[in-house]
C-alpha cells in the first residue's frame, strides 16, 4: 500500500512539477533531464541539469536545477540552487549555502535544514502534496479533450445521419415512458446478458464486445442525440430541414458546460446519455418492426385444359 502511495504521488508530481519545467526555456540552467532508478547519483557543481528524478536511491547535488524529485531516498543539497524540491518517502537535507527559490514538497518525508540554507517559497508536507494541482491540471485537460471530442462527434452525426438524429431525439420528448423502458433494458438486461455469455467459452468475445464496444458506442450516440434535441430546443431550429449542425454544436457545448458542474453535472450528462441511448434503441426497434416483409414468390397456376367439345 505504501509503494502504491509513493508511485501515485510521484506520478502526480511528475506530471505537474516536472513536465512543465522540463519544457521551459531560458531558466539559466541546462534543460536536460537526469533520471536514475535504483541507484545513487552525485551531481557536482560543474554538471548542470534542468530536471533530476531519482527513484530508490540517494542524491548528492551541488549544482543548479529547475526541479529535483527523489523517491525512497535521501536528497543532500550542498550549496545548490533549486527551484522546486520534491521528496517522497525519504529525507531532504538542505546543506550549507543551499537556495530553494520555490517550494519544498515532502510526502512521508523529513527535512534537515542548515541555518544558512534558504527556502524562498513554502515547505509543504502531507500525502496530498502535488495532488491538488495535478488533479485540476489533468481534469482540465480531460474536460477540454472531452469537449472537443463531443462537439466533433456531434457534427459527424449531424452530417452523416441528420434524419436519424432528429427522429431519435424527438422520441425522447414524444415517448418518454417507452424511452425510459428501452434505456432500462439496454443498460440492465444487456449487461446481464453479457455476464451470462461470459460464463461460456464461445460467448466471451461477444460479452467483451457488448461491454467495451456496443454499450460505450450507444452511450456516446445517445448523448449526441440528446444534444441535438437540446440544441434544437434552444435554437428553435426547424426540424427536418437540412443538417442540424447548429443544434449539434449548441447541444454538445451545453452538455459539456453542465457536465463540468461538480456532482450535479455528471449526473445530468449521465441522464442525457441514458435517455438518448434509450431513444436510439427504441427508434431502431420500431424501424425494424416497420420494415415491410418481402412478399412470398407467387407460384403460377397450372394451366387448365380446354374442354373437349
Amino acid at each position: 500500500m505504501r509503494k502504491l502511495l509513493v508511485f501515485a504521488v510521484l506520478t502526480a508530481v511528475f506530471l505537474v512539477l516536472v513536465a512543465g519545467p522540463a519544457a521551459a526555456q531560458g531558466s539559466g540552467s541546462d534543460d536536460s533531464v537526469l533520471v536514475r532508478v535504483n541507484g545513487d547519483v552525485d551531481v557536482p557543481a560543474d554538471e548542470r541539469h534542468g530536471v533530476v528524478v531519482i527513484v530508490d536511491g540517494d542524491l548528492v547535488f551541488e549544482s543548479t536545477a529547475t526541479t529535483i524529485v527523489v523517491v525512497n531516498g535521501r536528497a543532500d543539497l550542498v550549496g545548490a540552487t533549486v527551484e522546486t524540491l520534491v521528496v517522497v518517502d525519504g529525507i531532504a537535507n538542505l546543506g550549507a549555502g543551499t537556495l530553494v527559490t520555490g517550494d519544498v514538497h515532502l510526502v512521508e518525508s523529513d527535512i534537515i535544514r542548515d541555518p544558512t540554507a534558504t527556502v524562498e517559497g513554502s515547505i509543504e508536507s502531507g500525502a496530498g502534496v502535488g495532488f491538488s494541482r495535478g488533479f485540476w491540471v489533468i481534469g482540465f485537460l480531460f474536460m477540454l479533450g472531452w469537449a472537443v471530442m463531443t462537439v466533433l462527434a456531434g457534427l459527424v452525426l449531424a452530417a452523416v445521419a441528420p434524419g436519424f438524429a432528429r427522429l431519435a431525439g424527438r422520441t425522447i420528448t414524444a415517448d418518454l415512458g417507452p424511452t425510459i423502458l428501452a434505456g432500462l433494458i439496454l443498460w440492465i438486461v444487456v449487461p446481464i446478458l453479457g455476464f451470462i455469455l461470459f460464463a461460456t467459452i464461445i460467448g466471451v468475445p461477444t460479452a467483451l464486445t457488448i461491454w467495451f464496444a456496443l454499450l460505450p458506442a450507444l452511450g456516446l450516440i445517445g448523448l449526441l442525440v440528446a444534444g441535438v434535441r437540446l440544441g434544437e430546443y434552444i435554437t428553435r431550429g426547424t426540424e427536418g430541414i437540412g443538417h442540424p449542425y447548429l443544434a449539434a454544436v449548441v447541444g454538445a457545448v451545453v452538455l459539456v458546460i453542465v457536465g463540468a458542474i461538480p456532482f450535479l453535472g455528471p449526473l445530468v450528462v449521465a441522464v442525457a446519455g441514458f435517455l438518448g441511448s434509450g431513444a436510439v434503441a427504441l427508434h431502431a426497434f420500431r424501424a425494424i418492426r416497420s420494415q415491410p416483409q418481402e412478399p412470398a414468390p407467387s407460384v403460377p397456376a397450372a394451366p387448365t385444359a380446354a374442354p373437349e367439345g
